[in-house]
């Protein structure tokens, strides 16, 4: 695990790579926004894990991509402190 990983810190880098790499600036975006309902589609969801396998180090399982960990931010939040913290 890295030193400093915290949940904010890790929500504050995928909400920045979402909103300047997925979305569209006019959309609101925060750590409840439901993803899909909001544009994600299957290229933009292979880029943000593409993202966050790089930026995190993990490997996410494959029974962790669903709709329930992919809905928003703060489950992936969640799933990307726990998957840390086993290291």
């Amino acid at each position: 695990m890295k030193p400093n990983l915290t949940s904010l810190w890790i929500e504050e880098a995928i909400i920045l790579f979402l909103k300047n790499e997925i979305y569209d600036p006019s959309i609101h975006l925060d750590k409840h926004t439901n993803l899909i309902e909001s544009g994600m589609d299957s290229f933009s969801l292979l880029n943000m894990l593409m993202f966050i396998e790089k930026k995190f180090n993990i490997c996410i399982p494959q029974e962790e991509i669903n709709e329930t960990r992919m809905k928003n931010v703060q489950n992936l939040t969640d799933l990307i402190y726990d998957l840390t913290k086993k290291e």
